[in-house]
C-alpha cells in the first residue's frame, strides 16, 4: 500500500513540476492545429443585436450569419465570424447547411436579386427568359442612369428553383461600383437574410447552386480554389473598397414622395387598401382570430392594411399581447399578426418599443391549406363547374325539381367577398409585374412604414 502510495505521489509531483516549467495561459485562446487555417473567430449569438453589437467591438473584418436549426417551432442563431473562417468550415457541407448573409443596413452592398414565382400558378411563364430579360434591362439602366458598362457575364446567376417553385438569385459583380446600402438597391427589409450559395432552406433539400444558364466566371486565382471565388462572389455584402470605388445612390427626394405615394394611397390598383375587423379575405380573418383567441383571452381585429405589390395582409390586433420575443404577454402594447398571401407563411410583430428597436419577428409559420389562395381557387373554380353542369342538365326556363323560388341564402355577399378577393389578387399581380422594372424585389414592409400606416 506505501509503495503504491509513494508512487502515485512521485506521479503527482512530476506532473506539478512539469506545470510549473510550461504554465497554462490565464485565458484560453483558442487556435487551428493546421497553419493553412485562419485565426478563429467563432462566436454565436441568440439574437442578432447582440452580433451586430460583438462586431463593432472587433477589430478584425467580421460579418453576421444566421444559421437555421431546428428547436421548438425552428430559430435562427447568429454567427460572427470572417469570411475566411466560415468558408475553412463551410466548404465540407457536412453540418452548416442551412446558412444565410445577414446584409446589415447601413452597409455598402452590391446590387443583387431575389426571384421567384409559383410554376403551377404560371403554367405559361419561362423563367429563363423572363430571368435574361430582367438581366437585360438592368444591365440598360445601370448604363443610362449610371454610365455603369455590364452584362449577363457580370451577373452570378444561381438556382434554387423546384417542380412547385421558380427561384433565382442573382448578384451583380460591378467592377470598382456598388451601392450605399440595402435601401438604394430596393425596398428591401433592414438587415435582411440572403441565403448562402450552396445552402438549402431547413426541411428542404434544394441548395442553391449555379444556374445552368448562369454566364457569371470568376477570375482565374493561383491562391484562391474556384469554388472559394464562387463563394466569395456570391455574397452581397463582399465588397473591395479601394480609392477608385464608386457608391451610387438611387433615393432622390423625388422617389422618396413617389414611393411614400405609393404605399399611402388609398387607390386600390396601388399601394394599400385598409378597414375595421372584416378584410376582403374572411378565411384569413377567422385563421387570424383563432391565433388570437387562447386560455380564455378572446383577441379581436382593430384594424387590417392591405399591401398590394407584396400580398401582404396586417392586422392589428387588440385584447391580445402575446409576445414570443419575451415568452409573455406585454403589460399595454399589442400585437401584429402579419399573413403573406404570395408565400403562404404568417408571422408576428409586436408595437412594443423594445421588440421593434430590435427587429423582432417570429419564424414564418405555414399558412393552413383552407386559407391558401391557390386552395380557395380551386374550390370555387369546381362550385362553379358543377354548377355549370348542373344547369346544363335542367331546363333554362324551369326550375329543376324541388328547386326553391327564393334563393333566400344567395343573398350575394358570397359571390361578392369572393369576387372582391379575386380581384385583389389580380390587381396585386399586375402591381408586382408593373414594379419589376423599377424594383429589385420586395419580401417585406419596413417596420415603420407598417406602423405609419396603421397609424394613419
Amino acid at each position: 500500500m506505501n509503495r503504491k502510495w509513494e508512487e502515485k505521489l512521485k506521479q503527482i509531483e512530476e506532473r506539478a513540476s512539469h506545470y510549473k516549467r510550461k504554465p497554462l495561459c490565464s485565458v484560453y485562446r483558442p487556435s487551428l492545429s493546421r497553419p493553412e487555417q485562419p485565426p478563429s473567430i467563432w462566436k454565436l449569438f441568440r439574437r442578432q443585436t447582440e452580433a451586430f453589437n460583438f462586431v463593432k467591438s472587433c477589430k478584425q473584418d467580421v460579418h453576421v450569419f444566421a444559421l437555421e436549426y431546428k428547436m421548438g417551432d425552428g430559430q435562427r442563431i447568429y454567427l460572427v465570424t470572417t469570411y475566411a473562417q466560415l468558408w475553412f468550415y463551410y466548404k465540407s457541407r457536412k453540418n452548416l447547411l442551412h446558412c444565410y448573409e445577414v446584409i446589415p443596413e447601413s452597409a455598402v452592398c452590391k446590387l443583387y436579386f431575389d426571384l421567384e414565382f409559383n410554376k403551377p400558378a404560371n403554367p405559361g411563364a419561362d423563367g429563363k427568359k423572363m430571368v435574361a430579360l430582367l438581366i437585360e434591362h438592368v444591365c440598360r439602366a445601370l448604363q443610362d442612369l449610371y454610365s455603369v458598362r455590364c452584362s449577363a457575364e457580370d451577373v452570378f446567376n444561381l438556382d434554387s428553383s423546384t417542380d412547385e417553385k421558380f427561384s433565382r438569385h442573382l448578384i451583380f459583380q460591378l467592377h470598382d461600383v456598388a451601392f450605399k446600402d440595402n435601401i438604394h438597391v430596393g425596398v428591401y427589409t433592414r438587415n435582411r437574410n440572403f441565403r448562402l450559395y450552396k445552402s438549402s432552406k431547413l426541411g428542404k433539400h434544394v441548395a442553391l447552386e449555379i444556374a445552368e444558364d448562369n454566364k457569371f466566371f470568376p477570375k482565374q486565382s493561383k491562391t484562391i480554389p474556384e469554388e472559394n471565388q464562387y463563394f466569395l462572389s456570391s455574397l452581397v455584402c463582399n465588397v473591395r473598397f479601394s480609392d477608385t470605388l464608386r457608391i451610387l445612390t438611387c433615393d432622390t427626394p423625388q422617389n422618396k414622395r413617389k414611393r411614400m405615394k405609393h404605399f399611402n394611397s388609398t387607390s386600390p390598383s396601388v399601394g394599400t387598401i385598409e378597414g375595421f375587423q372584416c378584410s376582403p379575405y374572411p378565411e384569413v380573418d377567422q385563421f387570424v382570430l383563432s391565433l388570437v383567441t387562447k386560455n380564455d383571452i378572446k383577441g379581436g381585429i382593430r384594424r387590417w392594411s392591405y399591401f398590394f405589390p407584396e400580398q401582404l395582409l396586417v392586422y392589428d390586433i387588440f385584447k391580445y399581447r402575446w409576445c414570443e420575443n419575451i415568452g409573455r404577454a406585454h403589460k399595454s402594447n399589442n400585437i401584429m399578426i402579419l399573413v403573406d398571401l404570395k408565400n403562404e407563411v404568417w408571422y408576428q410583430k409586436c408595437h412594443d418599443p423594445i421588440c421593434k428597436a430590435e427587429n423582432f419577428k417570429t419564424d414564418c409559420l405555414p399558412l393552413p391549406a383552407e386559407v391558401c389562395l391557390l386552395f380557395l381557387f380551386k374550390e370555387e373554380e369546381e362550385f362553379t363547374t358543377d354548377e355549370t353542369r348542373n344547369n346544363e342538365t335542367t331546363s333554362p326556363h324551369k326550375p329543376s325539381p324541388g328547386a326553391s323560388s327564393d334563393p333566400g341564402w344567395d343573398n350575394g355577399l358570397d359571390d361578392a367577398c369572393f369576387l372582391e378577393a379575386t380581384e385583389d389578387a389580380e390587381l396585386a399581380e399586375a402591381a408586382e409585374s408593373s414594379l419589376l422594372r423599377h424594383s429589385s424585389g420586395v419580401d417585406e414592409i419596413p417596420d415603420d412604414l407598417i406602423m405609419e400606416v396603421l397609424q394613419e
